[in-house]
Protein backbone atom coordinates (compact mmCIF):
# COMPACT_ATOMS: atom_id res chain seq x y z
CA UNK A 1 0.00 0.00 0.00
CA UNK A 2 1.31 3.74 -0.56
CA UNK A 3 0.66 6.58 0.87
CA UNK A 4 0.89 10.67 -0.10
CA UNK A 5 2.26 12.43 2.78
CA UNK A 6 3.04 16.31 3.29
CA UNK A 7 6.23 17.96 4.94
CA UNK A 8 4.83 19.77 7.63
CA UNK A 9 5.41 23.61 7.79
CA UNK A 10 4.31 26.37 8.86
CA UNK A 11 2.17 28.68 6.51
CA UNK A 12 3.47 32.07 8.01
CA UNK A 13 6.68 31.10 6.96
CA UNK A 14 5.48 30.36 3.30
CA UNK A 15 6.62 32.44 0.16
CA UNK A 16 3.41 33.13 -1.94
CA UNK A 17 5.72 30.95 -4.75
CA UNK A 18 5.68 27.95 -1.54
CA UNK A 19 2.02 28.16 -1.34
CA UNK A 20 1.29 28.43 -5.12
CA UNK A 21 3.65 24.68 -5.39
CA UNK A 22 1.54 23.53 -2.35
CA UNK A 23 -1.70 24.11 -3.81
CA UNK A 24 -0.83 22.22 -7.47
CA UNK A 25 0.35 19.01 -5.32
CA UNK A 26 -2.91 18.88 -3.48
CA UNK A 27 -4.54 19.54 -6.53
CA UNK A 28 -2.71 16.84 -8.54
CA UNK A 29 -2.58 14.39 -5.55
CA UNK A 30 -5.13 14.87 -3.58
CA UNK A 31 -8.10 15.43 -5.96
CA UNK A 32 -6.61 13.68 -9.00
CA UNK A 33 -6.81 16.69 -11.39
CA UNK A 34 -4.46 16.17 -14.10
CA UNK A 35 -1.77 18.16 -14.83
CA UNK A 36 -4.02 19.71 -17.95
CA UNK A 37 -6.54 20.09 -15.64
CA UNK A 38 -4.82 22.20 -13.35
CA UNK A 39 -3.10 24.46 -16.09
CA UNK A 40 -6.80 25.23 -17.13
CA UNK A 41 -7.88 25.86 -13.71
CA UNK A 42 -4.94 27.97 -12.70
CA UNK A 43 -4.33 29.63 -15.88
CA UNK A 44 -0.74 28.13 -16.32
CA UNK A 45 0.67 26.39 -18.95
CA UNK A 46 1.29 22.86 -18.53
CA UNK A 47 4.80 22.52 -18.28
CA UNK A 48 4.43 25.09 -15.15
CA UNK A 49 2.49 22.69 -13.56
CA UNK A 50 4.88 20.45 -14.25
CA UNK A 51 7.87 21.99 -12.38
CA UNK A 52 5.81 23.37 -9.94
CA UNK A 53 5.36 19.58 -9.09
CA UNK A 54 8.95 18.11 -9.75
CA UNK A 55 10.24 21.51 -7.31
CA UNK A 56 7.59 19.99 -4.58
CA UNK A 57 8.93 16.39 -4.48
CA UNK A 58 12.45 17.45 -4.97
CA UNK A 59 12.17 19.83 -1.86
CA UNK A 60 10.78 17.18 -0.29
CA UNK A 61 6.83 18.98 0.27
CA UNK A 62 5.41 15.93 -0.66
CA UNK A 63 6.56 12.38 -1.16
CA UNK A 64 4.90 8.55 -1.64
CA UNK A 65 5.85 5.71 1.06
CA UNK A 66 5.29 2.36 -0.21
CA UNK A 67 4.04 -0.01 3.11
CA UNK A 68 5.33 -2.79 1.90
CA UNK A 69 8.48 -3.25 -0.53
CA UNK A 70 8.36 -4.13 -4.52
CA UNK A 71 10.15 -7.54 -3.72
CA UNK A 72 6.98 -8.46 -2.06
CA UNK A 73 6.01 -9.21 -5.76
CA UNK A 74 9.01 -11.32 -6.54
CA UNK A 75 7.34 -14.45 -7.02
CA UNK A 76 4.74 -12.58 -9.14
CA UNK A 77 7.41 -10.89 -11.54
CA UNK A 78 8.94 -14.41 -11.72
CA UNK A 79 5.43 -15.79 -12.79
CA UNK A 80 5.27 -13.45 -15.79
CA UNK A 81 8.52 -13.69 -16.84
CA UNK A 82 8.50 -17.77 -16.78
CA UNK A 83 4.76 -17.44 -18.73
CA UNK A 84 5.28 -14.87 -21.46
CA UNK A 85 9.23 -15.24 -21.74
CA UNK A 86 10.27 -11.75 -20.44
CA UNK A 87 13.32 -10.92 -19.69
CA UNK A 88 12.07 -8.99 -17.06
CA UNK A 89 9.07 -7.96 -14.82
CA UNK A 90 8.22 -5.05 -12.94
CA UNK A 91 5.71 -5.29 -10.69
CA UNK A 92 4.09 -2.49 -7.89
CA UNK A 93 0.94 -2.21 -5.54
CA UNK A 94 -2.20 -1.07 -7.28
CA UNK A 95 -3.21 1.54 -5.44
CA UNK A 96 -7.06 2.43 -4.62
CA UNK A 97 -6.72 5.60 -6.22
CA UNK A 98 -4.93 5.13 -9.80
CA UNK A 99 -3.23 8.33 -9.97
CA UNK A 100 -0.83 6.66 -7.21
CA UNK A 101 -0.60 3.42 -9.30
CA UNK A 102 0.94 5.19 -12.63
CA UNK A 103 2.58 7.01 -10.11
CA UNK A 104 4.43 4.05 -8.49
CA UNK A 105 4.72 2.30 -12.18
CA UNK A 106 6.23 5.58 -14.18
CA UNK A 107 9.03 5.79 -10.67
CA UNK A 108 9.66 1.83 -11.14
CA UNK A 109 9.88 2.56 -14.64
CA UNK A 110 12.57 5.60 -14.33
CA UNK A 111 14.67 3.56 -12.11
CA UNK A 112 14.80 0.69 -14.49
CA UNK A 113 15.98 2.90 -17.00
CA UNK A 114 18.59 3.97 -14.64
CA UNK A 115 19.67 0.75 -14.69
CA UNK A 116 19.50 0.15 -18.43
CA UNK A 117 20.98 3.82 -19.65
CA UNK A 118 24.40 4.39 -20.72
CA UNK A 119 26.00 7.92 -21.64
CA UNK A 120 25.55 6.43 -25.22
CA UNK A 121 22.19 4.96 -25.30
CA UNK A 122 19.59 6.29 -27.59
CA UNK A 123 16.01 6.08 -26.33
CA UNK A 124 12.80 5.80 -28.28
CA UNK A 125 9.60 6.79 -26.75
CA UNK A 126 5.95 5.77 -27.72
CA UNK A 127 3.00 8.40 -26.21
CA UNK A 128 0.44 8.67 -23.77
CA UNK A 129 -0.67 8.47 -20.10
CA UNK A 130 1.86 6.34 -19.13
CA UNK A 131 4.44 7.38 -20.78
CA UNK A 132 3.44 10.61 -19.03
CA UNK A 133 3.60 9.44 -15.94
CA UNK A 134 7.13 8.03 -16.55
CA UNK A 135 8.63 11.33 -17.86
CA UNK A 136 6.79 13.24 -14.83
CA UNK A 137 8.37 10.64 -12.26
CA UNK A 138 12.01 10.59 -13.07
CA UNK A 139 14.10 13.65 -11.34
CA UNK A 140 16.96 15.69 -13.44
CA UNK A 141 19.46 14.44 -14.20
CA UNK A 142 18.51 11.03 -12.68
CA UNK A 143 20.32 9.35 -15.63
CA UNK A 144 22.57 9.49 -18.34
CA UNK A 145 21.67 8.95 -22.27
CA UNK A 146 22.60 10.11 -26.00
CA UNK A 147 19.49 11.21 -27.25
CA UNK A 148 15.72 10.28 -26.90
CA UNK A 149 13.43 9.65 -30.13
CA UNK A 150 9.64 9.39 -30.87
CA UNK A 151 8.88 6.63 -31.74
CA UNK A 152 5.33 7.24 -33.59
CA UNK A 153 3.83 11.07 -34.78
CA UNK A 154 3.37 13.39 -32.74
CA UNK A 155 0.86 15.65 -33.56
CA UNK A 156 -3.01 15.17 -32.82
CA UNK A 157 -6.43 16.44 -31.02
CA UNK A 158 -5.50 14.69 -27.78
CA UNK A 159 -3.95 16.71 -24.62
CA UNK A 160 -1.12 18.24 -25.53
CA UNK A 161 1.63 16.73 -22.76
CA UNK A 162 0.23 13.39 -24.13
CA UNK A 163 2.09 13.67 -27.56
CA UNK A 164 5.57 11.93 -28.13
CA UNK A 165 7.11 15.27 -29.46
CA UNK A 166 5.75 16.92 -26.13
CA UNK A 167 6.81 13.90 -24.45
CA UNK A 168 10.47 13.46 -26.03
CA UNK A 169 11.11 17.61 -25.37
CA UNK A 170 10.34 18.00 -21.85
CA UNK A 171 11.84 14.29 -20.69
CA UNK A 172 15.65 15.51 -22.55
CA UNK A 173 14.87 19.03 -20.98
CA UNK A 174 14.83 16.95 -17.83
CA UNK A 175 17.47 14.82 -18.12
CA UNK A 176 20.10 17.30 -20.41
CA UNK A 177 20.18 15.23 -23.38
CA UNK A 178 18.99 15.90 -27.44
CA UNK A 179 15.87 14.90 -28.59
CA UNK A 180 14.15 14.32 -32.16
CA UNK A 181 10.68 15.80 -33.39
CA UNK A 182 8.36 14.27 -35.26
CA UNK A 183 6.60 16.78 -37.17
CA UNK A 184 3.55 14.05 -38.51
CA UNK A 185 0.49 12.81 -37.30
CA UNK A 186 0.29 9.30 -35.61
CA UNK A 187 -2.17 8.19 -38.47
CA UNK A 188 -2.12 9.76 -41.54
CA UNK A 189 -5.55 9.65 -43.51
CA UNK A 190 -4.31 6.82 -46.14
CA UNK A 191 -1.36 4.56 -47.01
CA UNK A 192 -0.49 7.21 -49.89
CA UNK A 193 -0.31 10.10 -47.69
CA UNK A 194 1.85 8.23 -45.38
CA UNK A 195 4.09 7.55 -48.28
CA UNK A 196 4.35 10.96 -48.83
CA UNK A 197 5.30 12.45 -44.90
CA UNK A 198 8.04 9.31 -45.06
CA UNK A 199 9.29 11.26 -47.83
CA UNK A 200 9.43 14.52 -46.52
CA UNK A 201 12.53 15.64 -45.32
CA UNK A 202 13.35 15.12 -41.16
CA UNK A 203 10.19 12.52 -40.89
CA UNK A 204 11.97 9.54 -42.70
CA UNK A 205 15.51 9.70 -40.74
CA UNK A 206 13.87 10.31 -37.53
CA UNK A 207 12.07 7.08 -37.99
CA UNK A 208 14.91 5.39 -38.98
CA UNK A 209 16.72 7.14 -35.91
CA UNK A 210 14.24 5.29 -34.02
CA UNK A 211 14.64 1.90 -35.50
CA UNK A 212 17.66 1.68 -34.30
CA UNK A 213 17.37 3.00 -31.01
CA UNK A 214 18.89 0.65 -28.27
CA UNK A 215 16.63 1.31 -25.97
CA UNK A 216 12.46 2.10 -25.81
CA UNK A 217 9.69 2.39 -23.60
CA UNK A 218 6.17 1.84 -24.85
CA UNK A 219 2.64 2.34 -23.50
CA UNK A 220 0.36 -0.30 -24.46
CA UNK A 221 -3.41 0.39 -25.10
CA UNK A 222 -6.70 -1.58 -24.62
CA UNK A 223 -10.02 -1.23 -26.89
CA UNK A 224 -11.30 1.38 -24.17
CA UNK A 225 -13.12 4.54 -24.27
CA UNK A 226 -10.45 6.62 -22.29
CA UNK A 227 -7.87 5.70 -25.44
CA UNK A 228 -5.31 8.32 -26.21
CA UNK A 229 -5.86 7.35 -29.75
CA UNK A 230 -9.87 8.62 -29.50
CA UNK A 231 -8.84 11.73 -27.45
CA UNK A 232 -6.62 11.99 -30.00
CA UNK A 233 -10.09 12.09 -32.56
CA UNK A 234 -8.12 9.57 -34.99
CA UNK A 235 -11.60 7.46 -34.41
CA UNK A 236 -14.69 8.31 -32.76
CA UNK A 237 -15.44 6.25 -29.96
CA UNK A 238 -18.06 3.97 -31.82
CA UNK A 239 -15.66 3.92 -34.53
CA UNK A 240 -13.05 2.62 -32.10
CA UNK A 241 -14.79 0.33 -29.91
CA UNK A 242 -16.49 -1.38 -32.57
CA UNK A 243 -12.19 -2.43 -33.62
CA UNK A 244 -13.59 -5.40 -31.40
CA UNK A 245 -15.35 -6.71 -34.01
CA UNK A 246 -12.26 -6.86 -36.46
CA UNK A 247 -10.14 -8.88 -33.12
CA UNK A 248 -8.66 -6.10 -31.69
CA UNK A 249 -7.86 -6.28 -28.21
CA UNK A 250 -5.28 -3.72 -27.87
CA UNK A 251 -2.14 -1.85 -29.65
CA UNK A 252 1.66 -0.91 -29.18
CA UNK A 253 2.50 2.34 -30.89
CA UNK A 254 -1.07 2.64 -32.97
CA UNK A 255 -0.76 -1.09 -34.20
CA UNK A 256 -3.60 -2.99 -33.50
CA UNK A 257 -3.40 -6.83 -32.57
CA UNK A 258 -6.05 -9.57 -32.21
CA UNK A 259 -5.57 -11.81 -28.72
CA UNK A 260 -2.50 -14.27 -30.00
CA UNK A 261 -0.67 -10.95 -30.68
CA UNK A 262 -1.13 -10.82 -34.62
CA UNK A 263 -1.67 -7.87 -36.13
CA UNK A 264 -5.65 -7.63 -36.98
CA UNK A 265 -5.75 -4.16 -38.86
CA UNK A 266 -3.02 -4.03 -41.68
CA UNK A 267 -5.02 -1.50 -43.97
CA UNK A 268 -4.61 0.63 -40.93
CA UNK A 269 -1.21 -0.48 -39.81
CA UNK A 270 -0.57 1.08 -43.39
CA UNK A 271 -1.24 4.52 -42.30
CA UNK A 272 0.55 4.72 -39.11
CA UNK A 273 3.79 7.34 -39.40
CA UNK A 274 5.81 5.15 -36.96
CA UNK A 275 7.74 2.18 -36.57
CA UNK A 276 6.81 -1.17 -37.61
CA UNK A 277 6.12 -3.94 -35.47
CA UNK A 278 8.89 -5.49 -36.96
CA UNK A 279 11.14 -2.35 -35.52
CA UNK A 280 9.50 -2.56 -32.90
CA UNK A 281 10.30 -5.94 -32.07
CA UNK A 282 14.17 -5.59 -33.89
CA UNK A 283 14.85 -3.05 -30.60
CA UNK A 284 17.24 -4.67 -28.31
CA UNK A 285 15.94 -3.12 -25.08
CA UNK A 286 11.62 -2.40 -25.44
CA UNK A 287 10.02 -1.88 -21.95
CA UNK A 288 6.19 -1.96 -21.91
CA UNK A 289 4.29 -0.06 -19.10
CA UNK A 290 0.54 -0.41 -18.56
CA UNK A 291 -1.51 -0.30 -15.58
CA UNK A 292 -5.29 -1.90 -14.84
CA UNK A 293 -6.86 -4.46 -14.30
CA UNK A 294 -9.00 -3.82 -17.85
CA UNK A 295 -6.03 -3.12 -19.93
CA UNK A 296 -5.68 -7.32 -19.55
CA UNK A 297 -6.23 -8.63 -23.27
CA UNK A 298 -4.34 -5.88 -25.03
CA UNK A 299 -1.17 -6.36 -22.54
CA UNK A 300 -1.66 -10.06 -23.26
CA UNK A 301 -1.34 -9.75 -27.17
CA UNK A 302 1.84 -7.29 -27.01
CA UNK A 303 3.67 -9.90 -24.66
CA UNK A 304 2.34 -12.93 -26.56
CA UNK A 305 3.79 -11.37 -30.19
CA UNK A 306 7.17 -10.65 -28.02
CA UNK A 307 7.04 -6.64 -28.81
CA UNK A 308 8.05 -5.75 -25.58
CA UNK A 309 10.53 -7.87 -23.46
CA UNK A 310 10.71 -6.40 -20.12
CA UNK A 311 6.88 -5.38 -18.53
CA UNK A 312 6.32 -2.63 -15.71
CA UNK A 313 2.51 -3.32 -14.48
CA UNK A 314 0.71 -3.52 -11.10
CA UNK A 315 -0.36 -6.34 -9.16
CA UNK A 316 -3.93 -6.69 -9.86
CA UNK A 317 -3.14 -6.41 -13.88
CA UNK A 318 -0.20 -8.88 -13.32
CA UNK A 319 -2.69 -11.49 -11.18
CA UNK A 320 -4.84 -10.86 -14.28
CA UNK A 321 -2.39 -11.61 -17.20
CA UNK A 322 -2.12 -14.78 -15.24
CA UNK A 323 -5.42 -15.75 -14.99
CA UNK A 324 -5.48 -16.00 -18.55
CA UNK A 325 -5.30 -18.70 -21.00
CA UNK A 326 -1.88 -19.78 -21.89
Amino acid sequence: MATTGYLLVDRRDLSEHDRLILKVLQLYYEHDLTQADIARRMGFSRPKVSKLIAEGRERGLVRIEIAEPFGDFSLLEVALENRYGLAEAVVVPSEERRLITDLLAGSAGGALLARVCRPTTVLGISWGRSLRTLVDAVSPRAFACKKILPLVGGMGKAETDLHSNELCATFAERLGVDHGQLAAPAIAPSARFRAELMSTPGIGDILAEGAACDAAVVGIGGILPTSTVVGAEYFTLGEFLGLKEHGAVGDVCCHFLDAEGNPCLPELSERIVGLTLEQLRAIPKTIGIATGAEKGPGVAAVLRGSYVDVLITDQELAEGLLELAP
